[in-house]
Order: C-alpha cells, then structure tokens, then sequence
C-alpha cells in the first residue's frame, strides 16, 4: 500500500475498550478493524509510526496492535520495540515463530483468528491462552491483536511419554525470591527479582519450556531452556537459550531448589540461588 506524503492524516473513529475483566472476541475484532481503517485513511509509514507509539490510540490496556509482512519481521509492536524489524518466523521461545505462520494462513484465508499460551503481564505474569485477531493490509502485511481468555491448562497430552520413575515436571513454577551474587573482588549481593519457570512438555527425563525473570536493573528477559534429569530421578541439569547453565534439585513432588551461573561482565561473574514452588493454579 503506498501513501501520499502531502495528504492530511485523517482520524477514523476508535473503538475504546469497555472496562471488564475479559474482552470480548467483537472488541476485539472492531478493535483490529480500525485499525485497518487506519491504513486505508493515512497510509501505511504513518499508520506505522501510530502503531509503534506505547502512547498512541492503538494501545488501549492489553489491546495493542502489532503488524508483520509475511516474511514475519515485525513491523509494528508498542510492547516490544526492540523486535520491531526482526525476523520472528523461525523464533522459538514462547512458540512465536510457529504462531506467527499460523497467523500468516489465517489472515489469508480471511478467518483471521489465532491461539497462543503466553504470560499475561497484567495478572501477575501468568501463563493464559491468548486468542489473535489480524486482518491483512496488502499483499505485503498484516496487522492483528489479541485477548487473554484465561488460564492454560496443561494437559497430559503435552506429557505423553514421562515413565513413572520420572517426576512430572510440565506446569508453571515460580520463585517468591532469590539472591543474585556479583563475584569480583568482593561479593555483592542483591535481590533477584521475579522468576517464573514454565515447563511446557516433557519426554522421559527431558524438559524444556522457557523462563521469565527480573534482572537486577528491573528489565525483564525470557528465554527457552532444556532440562535432563540425572540417573537419581531428583537432580536436573538446565542449560538456556543464551548459553547459561542451572542445576535444579527437587526436595518434594512441588518444590524445586536451583543454582544457576552466568558469566558476568569482564571482572564479575554472576550466580544466583532460587527456590521454585509448583504454580497449582496455573
């Protein structure tokens, strides 16, 4: 879609999310319509540059759009500016790349709707189903958003071959604190912040699935990881997307003890002590 630079930016109409506690799917979709009305009204650079702003009228609570060509390098995201340009397609962590080509037939085939478990910043990071509305723009683009509908429930079908000697380890684990240590000269000592371990699948003594955690400056990462149990059925050796390596020892059937090393900065070395509780109302 090409735009004139010299026309007038227009206003459509903008839908305004109703207070509630869930959205419905036809606020939703009239939320994504507009912004589709968007486009047609201003073109494409400006109605991108609308997209982008965390200020602007297209970020209304959990209601934001986003847009991607359907290469899936993201074009638009207000929540995560520093994807804005990537190519997402291949991107495992939280299943975006297998979401994304699912998206892609979706707004081709003019169904438009979409599914994906992913951690609801506004209700204390838990993991829910999250349902995408997009709409394509041309042949190039697309532009969607999405609702939380509720908690994700894990089902057994997700843990299809754990023996019974194994412990079943897929569902939500949190920490309620933990200790990072700064190791240079000196030992420093500060708080780690929010940890939060989802375990997604398991297949005998492996998992795998992907963590959230606050950073001592108050940032927020996620990354993939992969356990394998060791041969006494109690201790997990973790190592995660950017290289890092744990070690998880379970002292019941819902508590999980981890120590985990980073490399630091050229004079520090990072490591951190956890305490993990199964999350029974994930």
């Amino acid at each position: 879609m090409q735009s004139d630079s010299s026309a007038a930016v227009l206003t459509p109409e903008i839908t305004t999310v109703p207070e509630a506690e869930y959205t419905s799917n036809e606020t939703l979709v009239a939320f994504v319509e507009s912004a589709g009305a968007y486009v047609q009204e201003n073109g494409k650079e400006a109605a991108l540059a609308e997209f982008n702003d965390p200020n602007g009228r297209f970020v209304q609570g959990e209601l934001y759009i986003y847009a991607y060509d359907f290469n899936g390098t993201t074009l638009a995201h207000p929540v995560n500016p520093e994807k804005v340009g990537v190519n997402r397609l291949n991107e495992t962590e939280g299943n975006v790349g297998a979401f994304l080509r699912e998206m892609n037939d979706a707004v081709r085939n003019g169904d438009g709707f979409g599914r994906i478990a992913y951690i609801n910043p506004t209700r204390d990071r838990t993991l829910e189903s999250k349902l995408a509305y997009g709409v394509q723009v041309d042949e190039d683009w697309w532009l969607g958003s999405g609702i939380y509908t509720g908690s994700v429930d894990l089902p057994e079908a997700a843990n299809p071959t754990v023996r019974a000697d194994y412990p079943g380890m897929v569902g939500v684990w949190r920490a309620d604190d933990g200790v990072v240590y700064f190791l240079n000269d000196t030992i420093d000592e500060v708080l780690a912040g929010e940890n939060r371990w989802v375990v997604t699948a398991q297949d005998d003594r492996v998992i795998s699935g992907f963590k959230v955690f606050s950073l001592p400056d108050g940032t927020v990462e996620n990354q993939t990881f992969v356990g394998i149990f060791d041969p006494n059925k109690e201790t997990i050796s973790f190592i995660d997307q950017p290289g890092g390596w744990a070690t998880g020892t379970l002292a019941d059937q819902d508590t999980l003890y981890i120590a985990w090393t980073n490399p630091g900065g050229d004079t520090a070395t990072v490591v951190g002590a956890l305490t993990l509780h199964r999350d029974t109302t994930a």
